[in-house]
């Protein structure tokens, strides 16, 4: 685990940590709860918190209460607590503040092992079920509401313009209608594995419909990381029982000013994609800043899956 340890002590730091570093834990030592409450918050490698107490044990529960504040359910962090004994309802104050953990000194290294352990097999189930959460089964992206979630935290703390890129695979349901659902898997992996590490957030929104949110300069950078893209999946080729299968994609860019809804955002990204179905496919359109924002009923395939007016516009350009 990658510890990030707080001792005001410098001793009890030392004998700590060399404690979590044979069993080749990472271990970040500091001595003042603001640094370490620091480095917990930008390191997300971080998964456990450890405070070592010989002092105020109010001033540790405090801090123990900071580290929780940063736990999530993507991000679980064991918190653990050594100090003197204490009373009774002094351990229960430190659980209840958030704490996993209460060991009393002196420290029981084999105990200091095995909460580590199960610490560990903890978070590990709790990784898995995130995984489960907000991947899509097939692809491995980020799924619909995983990538809502995301976006509309980026959204509201950017301060530089970012795009969306929607992506679409072309003729897709002659695809599964000709080689089998099995090709289409295929062929919608082979485009998750284009697109994967291409931006900040991406995502498969449902069926063969991707999308991907990324920092911009402008319109133009947006465009040239989408032709990257098409022309990336035009030259893949899939091996379906031993033949290549080529697909391709139509793609529709937008860029926002900071302050704009993810929302407003892909309404804008699905237009122009629909722009680039329309004018012939296997192509990139650009949403133009200059024109409003396109209007979008209830039910809009950019929030909701299974929108029948939609699901009709996507049949028929394909």
């Amino acid at each position: 685990m990658r510890v990030v340890l707080l001792a005001s002590l410098y001793k009890s730091g030392e004998a700590v940590g060399a404690l979590l570093e044979a069993r080749r834990h990472d271990v970040l030592r500091f001595s003042e709860p603001e640094r370490a409450l620091g480095k917990l918050e930008t390191d997300q490698a971080a998964n456990a918190f450890i405070v070592v107490n010989c002092g105020n044990i109010e001033k540790a529960i405090e801090t123990c209460w900071d580290a929780r504040l940063m736990a999530s359910f993507e991000r679980p962090i064991y918190i653990g607590l050594v100090a003197r004994p204490m009373p009774s309802q002094v351990v229960v104050e430190a659980l209840d503040c958030g704490a996993d953990d209460v060991l009393q000194m002196p420290l029981s290294s084999d105990e200091l092992y095995a909460r580590l352990r199960s610490a560990e097999r903890l978070n590990q189930m709790q990784m898995q079920l995130v995984k489960m959460a907000t991947r899509d089964a097939l692809t491995g992206l980020l799924n619909r509401s995983a990538f809502f979630s995301r976006s509309e935290k980026i959204c509201r703390v950017a301060t530089r313009p970012f795009a969306a890129i929607m992506a679409d695979i072309d003729h897709f349901k002659a695809v599964n209608d000709r080689y089998g659902h099995a090709a289409g898997d295929k062929a919608l992996k082979a485009v998750a594995e284009c697109l994967d590490g291409r931006a900040e957030v991406v995502a498969r929104l449902g069926g063969e419909e991707f999308v991907l949110l990324l920092p911009a300069s402008g319109a133009s950078s947006a465009r040239r990381v989408a032709e990257e893209l098409r022309s990336a999946i035009a030259g893949c080729e899939i091996d379906i029982d031993g033949a290549p299968l080529r697909v391709t994609c139509s793609f529709g860019v937008a860029v926002a000013e900071p302050g704009a809804t993810i929302d407003d955002l892909l309404r804008r990204a699905d237009s122009a994609l629909y722009v680039a179905k329309r004018d012939g496919r296997n192509r990139v359109a650009v949403h133009d800043a200059e024109t409003p924002s396109p209007d979008t009923h209830p039910g809009s395939v950019i929030r909701h899956a299974g929108n029948r007016v939609e699901s009709v516009r996507r049949q028929a350009v394909g």
